[in-house]
């Protein structure tokens, strides 16, 4: 195709000579008819246009032995660039007269600028809260008229709002030296990731109670989303005797969940034993064989199950060492008018000139005990 076209601009010059050329200004020298690119011509950037030329002899009839342009007959004129632009002929005849045919042609620039945009990313998802920087740039491409303006929705480098969840849109205008116009656009979505807040006020971790003393739980809880306007449960207050965990558990509108917990006790109100037993480190005196009563008040009747066990030792003698507790034989009677829990504890005649450790387990999950020397 390149060949037949070469041809026909060969052709097309071949008429030329019968039109005597006058693109030279010494009718003598060679002569030289430029005909592509035409003198003042435009052509749009990057358009495919051939050079298109002939030489001829001047009137003295000397053969051409040069004819050379800025690029080879047919090949494409630099339209790369906007802007003018210059094309020459060069002519040598045989007698060495030599002639130049320049002609100017302008580029114009129309094709659109791109913009890039890097931040925020197309599709990509933020959370609520995240640090997020516009940042955004447009290109003329090499040659273009150069970019005069690059608009986005906000400038580059400024702070974007992620402090609501939604789908927003980010846009960029791109404008050149010859007012073509390109954009880009990107969507992203500001989404919810952090889990509520919770607080519990009381029980506070670690918190005591007395068994029948009030428990009054307080808790909040807080999403930087949804405020206070989430779920808030909790679980109930066990009042009974032991060690207990309180549970709080929240749910936002966008499926975080979080959870809380503090752990607390409900004690019975013992003050110690009553006579015959002393407060350690003392130790009571008793006979072996005998039963002596284990006496203490737990502020009321709780019932008769309040005991979980009922065990002695050889005194100084630690759990986990030889010789660690046996059950303690007897039984558990509750005397409302004095307020007295009484365990009846059976002895043995064989601990005469020993001494033993007398200790209860409390269903609150406390323990007590005393020191008892026999003889």
């Amino acid at each position: 195709m390149r060949i037949l076209l070469a041809l026909s601009i060969l052709a097309t010059l071949g008429t030329l000579v019968l039109a005597a050329p006058a693109s030279a200004s010494d009718p003598t020298g060679p002569q030289v008819e430029l005909v592509s690119p035409a003198e003042g011509e435009g052509f749009y950037q990057g358009q495919k246009v051939q050079a298109a030329w002939g030489c001829f002899p001047g009137t003295l009839g000397w053969p051409v032995i040069v004819c050379d342009g800025d690029v080879g007959l047919g090949d494409w004129l630099d339209t790369s660039s906007v802007g003018p632009h210059s094309f020459s002929v060069h002519a040598v005849d045989y007698s060495g007269a030599e002639t130049t045919v320049t002609h100017t042609y302008t580029v114009f620039d129309v094709i659109a600028p791109t913009a890039t945009i890097v931040t925020p990313a197309a599709g990509a998802e933020y959370p609520v809260g995240a640090q997020l920087y516009a940042s955004y740039s447009c290109d003329d491409g090499v040659g273009g008229s150069g970019i005069v303006g690059c608009i986005g929705t906000y400038p580059n480098g400024y702070p974007l709002p992620t402090d609501r969840t939604g789908t927003f849109t980010f846009n960029v205008d791109a404008f050149d030296g010859a007012i073509n116009h390109g954009t880009a656009s990107v969507s992203y979505t500001v989404v919810d990731r952090t889990p509520p807040q919770i607080t519990i006020t009381a029980p506070v971790e670690g918190a005591s109670y007395l068994v029948g003393e009030t428990i009054t739980p307080a808790y909040s809880c807080h999403d930087d989303v949804d405020g206070s306007r989430l779920s808030c449960r909790a679980t109930p207050i066990d009042t009974a005797p032991g060690t207990h965990v309180f549970r709080v558990d929240s749910v936002d509108s966008a499926g975080n969940s979080a959870s809380a917990s503090t752990s607390y006790s409900v004690r019975y109100a013992f003050a110690g034993f009553y006579s015959p037993l002393v407060s350690e480190p003392a130790s009571a005196d008793a006979r072996a064989g005998d039963t002596v009563p284990v006496k203490f008040s737990l502020d009321g009747d709780r019932g008769l199950d309040v005991l979980t066990r009922a065990a002695w030792r050889p005194c100084f003698v630690t759990s986990g060492d030889s010789g660690d507790s046996s059950t303690a034989f007897g039984s558990l009677s509750y005397n409302p008018r004095p307020d007295r829990y009484t365990f009846m504890w059976q002895t043995d005649k064989g601990w005469a000139g020993s001494c033993r450790e007398v200790f209860i387990v409390l269903r609150d999950g406390t323990s007590h005990a005393a020191l008892v020397t026999f003889r």
